[in-house]
C-alpha cells in the first residue's frame, strides 16, 4: 500500500517539475517578445506572477496529497500504542548505547591508562571502566607503586577526561596493600 502511496506522489511531483519547467520556458520565450520600452517592466511582473501563482498552487496540492499521519504499526497482532512505540524506542536506544560503550571501552581504557602513566611517572597503571545498568559509568584505577600524586588529583583527571563527576571515579592503590603484609 505505501509503495503505491509513494509512486503516486513520484509521479505527482514529476509531472508538477515538467509543468514547472514548461512554464518558465514559456515565461522566458514570452518576455523575449515583449517590446524594448517601458512596459517591459509590467509584463515581467504579470509573467512573474504566473510563475509564483503556479508554484504556489504546486506546494498547496502537494501539501494535500502528504499527510502526517503515522502508518499503522502492528505489534504482536494488535495495534501499538504509541507509549509503546516510545517506550521501545528508547529501550533500543539504551541497547545501543551500551553496544556502543561495549565496543570503545578498550581503545578509552587503553589511553586513560597510557595518559596516567605520563603523569604519574609509573607504568602498570591499570583503567576498569565499566557500565553497569542503572548506575552509570564507573571507572576504576589500580596503581601498582606511589604515583607521586595526589589521589583526588588523579580522580578529578580521570574524570574531566571521560566527563563525568569525580566520585564515579574509584583509586585503588595496590602499593599500600603490599607494603603492609
Amino acid at each position: 500500500m505505501f509503495e503505491r502511496v509513494s509512486q503516486r506522489r513520484c509521479f505527482f511531483i514529476k509531472e508538477a517539475l515538467k509543468s514547472l519547467l514548461a512554464l518558465i520556458l514559456l515565461a522566458g520565450f514570452c518576455e523575449l517578445l515583449l517590446p524594448e520600452d517601458g512596459m517591459r517592466k509590467y509584463g515581467r511582473m504579470v509573467v512573474g506572477l504566473i510563475v509564483l501563482f503556479f508554484l504556489v498552487n504546486l506546494v498547496m496540492r502537494v501539501g494535500q496529497d502528504f499527510t502526517l499521519a503515522l502508518p499503522e504499526v502492528s505489534v504482536a497482532g494488535g495495534r501499538a500504542d504509541p507509549a509503546a512505540l516510545v517506550a521501545e524506542g528508547v529501550n533500543l536506544r539504551q541497547r545501543g548505547e551500551e553496544q556502543a560503550a561495549a565496543l570503545t571501552a578498550p581503545a578509552v581504557q587503553a589511553k586513560v591508562e597510557e595518559l596516567l602513566q605520563t603523569i604519574t611517572g609509573t607504568a602498570g597503571v591499570q583503567v576498569e571502566i565499566s557500565t553497569a545498568a542503572g548506575q552509570g559509568q564507573r571507572v576504576r584505577v589500580v596503581l601498582p607503586a606511589d604515583p607521586g600524586v595526589p589521589v583526588e588529583v588523579l580522580k578529578r583527571t580521570v574524570a574531566a577526561v571521560l566527563a563525568m563527576a569525580p566520585d564515579q571515579v574509584e583509586v585503588k592503590k595496590e602499593f599500600a596493600e603490599e607494603e603492609g603484609s
